[in-house]
């Protein structure tokens, strides 16, 4: 394959080339940037010339952090996201309601957020969602993921309803009466989803293949994704297969950055018996770090805090890993090759990982680490610092201001809040510092993050400690030269330079020269992968 693009304004973020009109790519690597009378002059008879029509092209864009699989299943339940207020949720799972009692199967809803709604902003609990049905068991999942509501019907059918609070080993809230409320937290909700939710091989391919092609269209040419143990009791094996055939297939469009998700440390041992090693590939699919949940999240006050919530005094949140059981599989992790990337909300989750990798890191030394946080918001400026000194890479979500700053502050109060999700520190302090959507959680769309990263507004419009923004071109990096870092691919792609791959995407508006308010609005118009144009508006 031998292609020109020409006529456009390409920001390759290449030092040597940083804004050229024209490059030339041959078997999917630039061979070379320039002006476009420099670059047609080079064209054969065999070369596809394509006219960008004067618009901005980019690297294309990495997601480093979404989940393929959860963005699947979820997309066959009841989205639930629009919801503007209570009333609006009780309609959607009433009008599910008897067809779910026709076909004998459950009410399945997700993606809500009470944060944004109007009027009460209570989470529905068993006797909320009992008074719509106690025949139907009803399973609704917080936006976040991190918190579930559930009828005692449900409650009753998985296994919960019988629980104590004196003896219960789930993460499980209960009412005065000393029975379940309803609302189920953290892993405890694998309880109820292994009831209900099956999927064999093919259903899974078809997931996968469906979420990456969406992805194309939002100039995804990468996504950092965990996929294992997450939807199916130890899916591994299972979804393994799934990715190992569609490869085989040709049916794997985006690049895959796998981020191992373990739930516990023989899940780990398991997985290093297959033999993989991180970095291993098997054609677009590329294994990537251990990945680990270690606290919940800050609109269902189970982020794990150091201090008190202070709108909900007693709770300080949850910590789903003890220190040892933390220390070990990090450790273990280290001696065989992998990073571990965790998922830290809280403080006080953030404070036992970094205890923990400055302890990996000592015992066992190995060259280039790339141990990372993902989500990196509640935390001081003593910790943020912290990741400078154990080169620890920052996996941030700018889109989250859009909600969290409705309540961060009421949380933990504004002298904290004003130094977390501070983006800004990140880079002055020099921490490599990549960007996410959480998708499903938020749309796998960078376009939106971009806008938040820089203009830093919240759902309501306002700008939000505004001073903890980046430029736009900071926060373009954040989704292509810092993802290719995270994933030990800078080398190779992340920017358009000359023998890079022609990994790109092209945009309808200049996002450098329009109102910041705009980027919000702008759309991919064409994504390419190896210099081969995969999608176009």
């Amino acid at each position: 394959m031998n292609t020109i693009f020409y006529n456009g304004v390409i920001k390759t973020l290449d030092n040597a080339y940083p804004e050229v009109s024209a490059i030339w790519v041959k078997n999917g690597i630039v061979l070379r940037a320039g002006s476009d009378e420099e670059i047609l002059a080079l064209a054969g008879e065999d070369t596809k010339k394509v006219d960008l029509g004067g618009k901005l092209a980019l690297p294309g864009f990495c997601d480093t952090h979404m989940h393929l699989m959860h963005f699947g299943v979820f997309s066959l339940r009841i989205d639930m996201g629009q919801a503007t207020c209570y009333d609006d949720v009780v309609e959607l799972i009433k009008a599910d309601v008897p067809k779910a009692k026709e076909d004998g199967r459950w009410v399945l809803g997700w993606g809500w957020n009470q944060t944004y709604w109007t009027g009460t902003q209570k989470m529905p609990d068993r006797h909320d969602l009992d008074a719509i049905s106690t025949e139907v068991p009803i399973y609704m999942q917080r936006a976040c993921g991190h918190i579930s509501c559930l009828n005692t019907k449900s409650l009753q059918v998985c296994g919960l309803w019988d629980e104590d609070p004196a003896t219960t080993k789930e993460t499980i809230d209960f009412g005065p009466d000393g029975k379940p409320n309803g609302y189920v937290r953290e892993n405890s909700s694998n309880v109820a989803m292994n009831v209900f939710q099956k999927y064999n091989k093919e259903e899974i391919k078809n997931m996968l293949e469906t979420a990456c092609q969406k992805a194309l269209a939002k100039g995804i040419v990468q996504c950092h994704t965990d996929d294992f143990n997450i939807i199916q009791e130890n899916d591994l094996k299972l979804n393994l297969e799934a990715f190992k055939e569609l490869v085989e297939e040709d049916r794997l469009p985006i690049r895959v950055y796998e981020q191992t998700r373990f739930q516990t440390i023989d899940q780990m041992k398991d997985f290093l018996a297959l033999g993989y090693k991180m970095k291993d590939k098997i054609g677009r699919f590329k294994f990537g770090p251990v990945k680990l949940l270690n606290d919940g999240s800050i609109g269902s006050h189970s982020a794990a805090l150091r201090e008190e919530y202070k709108n909900d005094p007693g709770v300080k949140g949850l910590s789903l890993f003890s220190d040892e059981d933390l220390y070990e599989i990090y450790s273990l992790a280290q001696k065989n090759g992998f990073d571990v990337v965790t998922h830290c909300i809280g403080d006080a989750s953030l404070e036992q990982v970094l205890r923990t990798v400055e302890r990996v890191i000592y015992e066992d030394p190995r060259p280039d680490w790339r141990h990372g946080v993902i989500h990196c918001q509640i935390m001081d400026a003593e910790q943020q610092e912290r990741f400078k000194k154990l080169n620890i890479v920052a996996h941030v979500q700018p889109i989250f201001v859009k909600s969290d700053s409705n309540v961060v502050d009421d949380c933990v109060g504004p002298e904290l809040a004003k130094q977390s999700y501070n983006w800004r520190r990140y880079i002055d302090l020099g921490v490599h510092q990549c960007g996410g959507s959480d998708c499903p959680v938020e749309p796998f769309d960078p376009l939106p993050n971009i806008y938040c990263a820089v203009t830093r507004k919240g759902s309501n419009g306002q700008p939000w400690y505004p001073e903890n923004g980046v430029t736009v071109d900071e926060a373009v990096r954040m989704f292509t030269t810092e993802a290719a870092y995270a994933s030990y691919e800078e080398q190779e792609r992340g920017t358009l330079g000359v023998g890079k791959y022609c990994d790109m995407v092209v945009l309808d508006k200049n996002i450098y020269e329009i109102d910041p308010d705009e980027i919000k609005d702008t759309n991919v118009i064409m994504t390419v992968i190896d210099g081969e144009i995969v999608f176009e508006a």
